[in-house]
C-alpha cells in the first residue's frame, strides 16, 4: 500500500525498463491511456485492393469462412500489382467479416501478392454487428454488371469468329471437310428388358434357315487344326516292384471284436 501512491507510466514490453516496474498503480486510464503497440502485432485484417489478383486461395483456405469474394474475368489485362504479376479479374466483392476472424493468419501466408495484412490495431470494436464487416472492393454494383456483360459479349464474339473460321475451311476444303472422322456417338446406358416366366418358358421361334445348295470339294473349308493332349498312361510295374511295394505297405491290424466272457456254472447245475 506504501508503494501504490504513485502510477506507473504507460510503457510496453519492448522496452527495455518493463519488467523493471514493479510497483505503482498499473491500472491504466483507457482511452485516455493506452499502452504503446509493438510494429508486429498482428489484429485486424487489411487488403490492398491495387494489388490484389484476385486469386482466392484466402478464401479457400480460410478455416471459418470469413472473407468473400466474387471475382469477374476481364477481357484483356487490367493491370500489374507491385511485384509485377498480372492482374485479369476484378473484384466486384471483396468482403471480410472480423466478427468470424479466429486471427490464425493463413491468408496472409497464401497471399502471392502479399496485399492481405495484419495491422496493429486491436481496438475496432462496434455497437452494430454488420459493421465489423469491411468491404474492400473498388468497383461499385453497377460497374460490376457492366464487366460482366463486356466478358459476355467477349465470349460470344470469339465464338462467332471461331465458327466462321470453321465454315470458311470448310468452303475452301469441302473433300478434306467430309473426310474428317465424325464425332463418336455418345454413349447413353440403357435399362435391360425384364423377362417373364411366360416369356422365358416359351422357347424363341427362330426363323427356318435356307439350306445351302451342296458346294464342291475343292471349294469346301477345311476344318481348323485343333491339338489335342495325349492320354497319359500310367506305366505297368513288374512283379519284383509289385512284391516290394506289398512289402513295404504296413500290414492292416485285425479289428477288435469285444466278446461276452462265459458266466460260471451255479452249483444247482453242477449237481444235475
Amino acid at each position: 500500500m506504501r508503494h501504490a501512491t504513485h502510477r506507473r507510466t504507460p510503457e510496453g514490453i519492448a522496452d527495455d525498463n518493463y519488467f523493471d516496474l514493479q510497483n505503482g498503480l498499473v491500472t491504466l486510464q483507457y482511452p485516455h491511456e493506452q499502452l504503446p503497440i509493438p510494429d508486429n502485432g498482428r489484429y485486424r485484417l487489411r487488403n490492398e485492393i491495387d494489388d490484389c489478383i484476385v486469386c482466392d486461395k484466402c478464401a479457400k483456405i480460410c478455416p471459418v469462412d470469413c472473407i468473400t469474394i466474387d471475382p469477374i474475368k476481364a477481357t484483356e489485362e487490367v493491370g500489374r500489382a507491385s511485384d509485377g504479376s498480372p492482374i485479369r479479374l476484378y473484384a466486384a466483392t471483396f468482403d471480410i467479416d472480423m466478427a468470424k476472424c479466429c486471427y490464425c493468419g493463413l491468408c496472409t501466408v497464401v497471399c502471392p501478392t502479399e496485399c492481405l495484412t495484419m495491422d496493429k490495431k486491436f481496438d475496432y470494436s462496434e455497437f452494430e454487428l454488420g459493421k465489423l464487416t469491411y468491404n474492400f472492393s473498388n468497383l461499385t454494383p453497377e460497374e460490376a454488371d457492366e464487366k460482366r456483360a463486356l466478358y459476355e459479349q467477349y465470349v460470344r464474339e470469339k465464338e462467332a469468329a471461331k465458327a466462321a473460321q470453321v465454315a470458311a475451311k470448310t468452303i475452301e476444303n469441302p473433300v478434306s471437310a467430309e473426310a474428317a472422322p465424325k464425332p463418336k456417338p455418345v454413349f447413353r446406358p440403357t435399362a435391360k428388358p425384364v423377362v417373364t416366366q411366360t416369356e422365358a418358358a416359351e422357347p424363341a421361334q427362330t426363323p427356318p434357315v435356307p439350306e445351302a445348295e451342296p458346294t464342291p470339294d475343292a471349294a469346301r473349308p477345311r476344318p481348323a487344326f485343333r491339338p489335342a493332349m495325349k492320354p497319359k498312361v500310367a506305366p505297368v510295374p513288374t512283379e519284383a516292384e509289385a512284391r516290394q511295394e506289398t512289402k513295404e505297405m504296413p500290414q492292416p491290424k485285425p479289428a477288435f471284436r469285444p466278446t461276452m466272457k462265459p458266466k460260471p456254472n451255479s452249483p444247482n447245475q453242477e449237481s444235475t
